[in-house]
């Protein structure tokens, strides 16, 4: 594997100007859960044996993290960036290049993230043998910290790097330190936020 992400071009490029948003201004505004559908969560709930249970980006915004398309608040509303897509990623140098900066980073307060109320509920349904499954669309294993044991990660995980020319791959913890001691200049700081899928952004 080839060792030779020197992000200090990049990122000095950059204006790191990024604001620190509480946990709370990430959740979308909402009306009162009602008692109703509470109790109608609750019926359904006894009288079901097994649940698959089916998550996204929206379970994680009590935790820091923000969504995608939740008006005002979710990083569409907030920013023109998009995610990297897949095909670019692999077809531009330049660009996993930027991606990895921001990733970089983003890394240590994205990895810092803690499971709300949402997650470890999940966690003690599991624990009653009431759920069977949870499949998410997230990357940022709040399920996994929570507890959970049967968890599919639909879209992957950001917590582990694989090679695409050969078959390393490490943690994403290590893989920071890798990164970290190639770019020794570089100082980071957490006051500021992630997107969803982990990294920040960088404004030339």
């Amino acid at each position: 594997m080839k060792m030779n992400f020197k992000l200090s071009v990049i990122l000095s490029n950059s204006s790191q100007r990024i604001i620190l948003r509480s946990k709370s201004s990430f959740v979308p505004k909402h009306a009162p859960v009602q008692l109703s559908d509470a109790k109608t969560l609750e019926r359904f709930i006894q009288e079901h044996k097994k649940i698959l249970v089916l998550t996204g980006a929206g379970i994680s915004t009590e935790s820091g993290i923000p969504d995608y398309r939740s008006a005002d608040v979710g990083l569409y509303a907030r920013s023109k960036n998009r995610p990297v897509i897949y095909q670019q990623f692999i077809s531009k140098p330049e660009i996993r290049l930027r991606y990895w900066a921001r990733n970089y980073i983003g890394w240590p307060r994205f990895s810092s993230m803690l499971p709300n109320y949402a997650h470890t509920f999940l966690k003690k349904l599991e624990d009653k043998n009431k759920l069977v499954h949870i499949i998410t669309q997230n990357v940022d294993n709040l399920h996994t910290k929570a507890g959970s044991k049967n968890v599919l990660e639909l879209h992957g995980t950001a917590y582990i790097v694989h090679c695409l020319e050969c078959d390393y791959s490490t943690h994403r913890h290590q893989f920071q330190y890798i990164l970290s001691n190639l770019n020794p200049q570089v100082t980071i700081s957490k006051l500021f936020s992630v997107r969803p899928d982990g990294d920040v952004e960088l404004t030339p």
